[in-house]
């Protein structure tokens, strides 16, 4: 591997963990302006609860109070580019508020981010993908 695609490679993993700590801090402020912005028009969200949202059936659960996140950690971040996304795999540790209900989710998770439409100068990346899985380790 020639050390310009090394070095496009990290400076892809640097801005998508950088997007990914962004939809964390926008998660916890309820700040629904920028996660819309950050969630691509044909985002497919799964719980690690099995339940499965769209881009508007998820922005609604969390402006309708019904999904709210108190806290939220990420642990064991990785950045994997590929040729037209970047994929991030970890674990997350939240404290949320579904349906009136506070539960603790512990889940490994896996997002797929792209470059938005028209953005290939500068690219500002869109979540594509979630995918929780529950973490019992």
């Amino acid at each position: 591997m020639d050390s310009h695609h090394t070095d496009t490679a990290q400076a892809i993993a640097r801005a998508v963990l950088q997007a990914e700590e962004k939809r964390r801090q926008a998660l916890l402020a309820g700040d629904l302006d920028a996660l819309d912005a950050m969630l691509s028009p044909t985002l497919v969200y799964v719980h690690s609860s099995g339940g499965q949202d769209s881009k508007a059936s998820y922005l609604n659960h969390m402006r309708s109070g019904t999904l709210q996140y108190q806290s939220m950690s990420f642990e064991a971040l990785q950045a994997h580019p590929a040729s037209s996304c970047c994929i991030v795999t970890g674990r997350m540790l939240a404290q949320v508020t579904r349906n009136g209900q506070p539960m603790s989710i512990r889940s490994l998770f896996m997002t797929v981010w792209a470059p938005a439409p028209c953005t290939a100068a500068k690219p500002m990346w869109q979540l594509q993908a979630y995918q929780g899985t529950p973490w019992t380790g």
